[in-house]
């Protein structure tokens, strides 16, 4: 399939969201997951030169690492192994433009999957820094995570 589409944007506009958990933040960069299957070596002793591999069943959902700043007034989400909500990656929309037309999406992409808040790491308190903080939401792979293309 060749690709047509050569215009990259910057995540200035991006968004997250949750289900359940109102988190107020202002989001400085989201880390978006690495969906990867794991390599199961299939060598055997009369295997010669290279170790042989077969993919794994299954897909790791992987986790979103958020990066915020952290006001003293901020409702932090709950890290708990009872706690599951979907959690929605909202990409900024798009001008395209390709070599026959130049239009606007009207619908941005996202990343869409339950899962739950693996960690929430404070912020380091230091001078001329801002306080920001990290959280990192597991997907759970119950539903999706799911990949929404733009339009």
């Amino acid at each position: 399939m060749p690709i047509t589409e050569t215009h990259a944007d910057t995540g200035a506009g991006a968004t997250i969201s949750f289900s359940s958990t109102t988190f107020a933040a202002k989001i400085r960069s989201i880390q978006l997951p690495t969906w990867a299957v794991d390599d199961l070596e299939k060598s055997t002793l009369d295997t010669t030169s290279y170790k042989e591999f077969v993919p794994s069943d299954l897909v790791e959902p992987g986790e979103v690492s958020v990066t915020c700043l952290f006001p003293t007034s901020l409702t932090l989400p709950t890290v708990a192994a009872t706690v599951t909500e979907t959690c929605t990656i909202t990409f900024p929309l798009r001008k395209v433009a390709s070599t026959t037309t130049t239009s606007n999406e009207t619908t941005a992409a996202n990343i869409a999957g339950t899962g739950y808040f693996k960690s929430f790491a404070f912020p380091n308190l230091q001078l001329g820094n801002l306080q920001e903080a990290t959280f990192v939401f597991k997907f759970d792979g119950d539903t999706g995570p799911t990949f929404t293309k733009s339009a």
